[in-house]
């Protein structure tokens, strides 16, 4: 089993709907999809996304490309333990645990990369700590087993099985952190830095879950697409 995780494409960050995709975030998974129709050799027999809009979003248009390209594409499946940690709660959480935090003032569409980065570190610090506990609706231990279910899911996939998961930096720095046996730091610092629509590559060897590629875009490699590349 070989499975492409995705991150979605670029959302309202700072936004009143953080869950919808910017303008950036449309043309970036229009050309996430015309390269994985057209050049990726990819053929998957599974679609699966998470259940925010962001991540349907992002798979309907990978789903209506491979289905121009080939003539057939695999339905969508929406698996609920492929989604993130919710965004608004984990931010409202942080704001109610600690009003003071100067990192607040960065929840905003203007923040520079810089200052999105120091405001997630915060937030995840917080939560991974148990600051965040009282006002969460799922805890960081509990998130952590949703996502590590997740995985054992597509593990007891067949072995010939592509398959294609868009979902959250989050859930995705989950997966590598379990094939790279990575502390909880070193998993933030991987969630932090994933790129919108990037490319993770993963498989089931003999029970062992395997990363093999991380945080690629290959579809923005041309002069065209270079400018669309970004985390935030």
């Amino acid at each position: 089993m070989r499975a492409l995780l995705i991150r979605h494409a670029q959302a309202e960050w700072g936004g009143a709907d953080y869950d919808q995709l910017s303008a950036l975030g449309m043309q970036q998974a229009a050309a996430l999809a015309q390269w994985l129709a057209r050049e990726s050799g990819w053929r998957p027999r599974r679609l699966i996304g998470g259940p925010r809009r962001r991540h349907q979003l992002t798979l309907q248009a990978i789903r209506a490309a491979v289905l121009a390209a080939c003539g057939a594409a695999p339905a969508i499946e929406i698996a609920r333990d492929w989604d993130d940690a919710d965004a608004a709660a984990l931010l409202a959480a942080f704001r109610r645990a600690q009003p003071q935090a100067p990192e607040l003032a960065w929840v905003t569409p203007g923040a520079s990369p810089a200052q999105a980065r120091a405001l997630l570190t915060a937030v995840f610090a917080a939560w991974r700590d148990g600051a965040l506990d009282t006002y969460m609706p799922e805890t960081w231990a509990a998130f952590a087993a949703r996502i590590a279910r997740a995985r054992q899911a597509l593990m007891q996939d067949d072995a010939a099985t592509d398959v294609i998961v868009v979902s959250s930096a989050g859930a995705i720095a989950r997966c590598a952190q379990a094939a790279l046996q990575l502390d909880d730091a070193a998993m933030v610092a991987l969630n932090i830095g994933l790129d919108n629509t990037a490319l993770s590559e993963f498989c089931a060897d003999a029970g062992a879950w395997q990363l093999l590629r991380w945080n690629c875009l290959p579809h923005f490699a041309n002069g065209a697409t270079r400018a669309l590349a970004s985390t935030h």
